[in-house]
């Protein structure tokens, strides 16, 4: 998982990108079937475009592909890799892909240009975006954040600075820098701390067996989501079966993940990651990831489903920090029922 900020989409860009197109693009991305739902006798091709490489953080759905969960809903998923220079919305958006996974903030951001996404499912409830401090010089409170340096990406600013008003301090008491995907800079010393995942980053100092601190935004005032799943609003309008099938399977497929860590982590290693992935670091990372896949609706009402509250209080926060200035509310970013009707099915 990362916390790297990638390029959002305008919606001008979107609008250039072309009706025509978009179409053409999601009938392929479904098997030629045009946007039209049907009983799916075969196994219906569907695109999912990540957020960022093949790892760990997408273990559940790779799971689902090699025990074959989706084949037996009828669904062949193809995953599409993401990275430093994709656009994983704008792929969305465009109809290359109808369906994705992002963090909460872009697909907020990218509503509120008037792209036509919603969301439909999380794989985190809880985001572990965190501040990470070496255990010799913990950051257990936001206040030690003053006179300290703490590398965060250019998405995560407005929150870090929120934080920090929240907690009193004068801005300009926190030293914050751009932070880059690795956080070796904090075992150096040319940083106080690393605003990032403990999933991710956290796991990687551990693997590399630097004693840390992790002080967890969510638990902080700053409720996030990550792994979250979104559609183009035209395709959610015509596949709802399809997209209740693929999230119903998707998460059985995680909960298998969950169930085998040590199996998820050697699939991603030796079949469905990105080359050089390591091992004991892939298994580390599921293991971290358990509780905040499980936290909130989850534990209830089951893996992906939505909490209405939580998203609205996201979008709140966002407004507060100034990436929202329309009256967005909860029911604009997000439709619950599919998620809910897989969780039934």
């Amino acid at each position: 998982m990362t916390s790297r900020d990638d390029r959002s989409l305008s919606r001008r860009r979107f609008l250039e990108i072309g009706g025509a197109a978009a179409a053409s693009a999601a009938a392929l991305s479904v098997g030629g079937l045009g946007g039209v739902s049907r009983a799916f006798a075969a196994e219906t091709p569907l695109s999912f475009q990540l957020s960022w490489i093949k790892s760990i953080q997408y273990g559940g759905y790779f799971a689902g592909i090699d025990q074959g969960i989706y084949k037996k809903l009828g669904i062949e998923p193809t995953f599409v890799s993401g990275g430093p220079n994709v656009d994983p919305v704008a792929n969305v958006a465009s109809g290359r892909s109808p369906l994705g996974d992002r963090p909460i903030g872009p697909l907020i951001v990218a509503r509120e240009k008037g792209i036509p996404i919603k969301v439909i499912g999380t794989v985190f409830q809880k985001s572990p975006y965190s501040i990470i401090s070496l255990a010799k010089t913990p950051i257990t409170n936001v206040k030690q954040l003053a006179g300290k340096t703490i590398a965060t990406a250019t998405s995560g600013r407005p929150m870090m600075l929120y934080l920090i008003k929240e907690a009193g301090l004068d801005p300009a008491s926190v030293n914050l820098v751009p932070s880059a995907p690795d956080p070796s800079a904090l075992v150096s010393g040319q940083i106080d701390g690393y605003a990032g995942y403990s999933t991710n980053q956290g796991v990687m100092l551990k693997t590399r067996g630097v004693d840390i601190v992790t002080l967890n935004a969510h638990d902080l005032g700053l409720p996030e989501t990550t792994g979250t799943i979104y559609a183009r609003e035209d395709f959610l309008k015509d596949n709802r079966e399809l997209v209740v099938k693929f999230l119903r399977a998707t998460a059985e497929s995680w909960r298998w993940a969950l169930a085998n860590p040590e199996a998820t982590a050697k699939l991603m290693v030796e079949k469905y990651g990105n080359p050089g992935l390591d091992y004991q670091a892939q298994l580390a990372e599921i293991k971290e990831s358990k509780p905040f896949i499980e936290a909130g609706p989850a534990a209830t009402k089951g893996l992906l489903t939505l909490d209405m509250d939580l998203f609205g209080k996201i979008i709140a926060l966002y407004r507060s920090v100034g990436l929202v200035k329309g009256d967005m509310k909860a029911t604009d970013l997000c439709d619950p029922s599919f998620a809910e009707a897989a969780a039934k099915a």
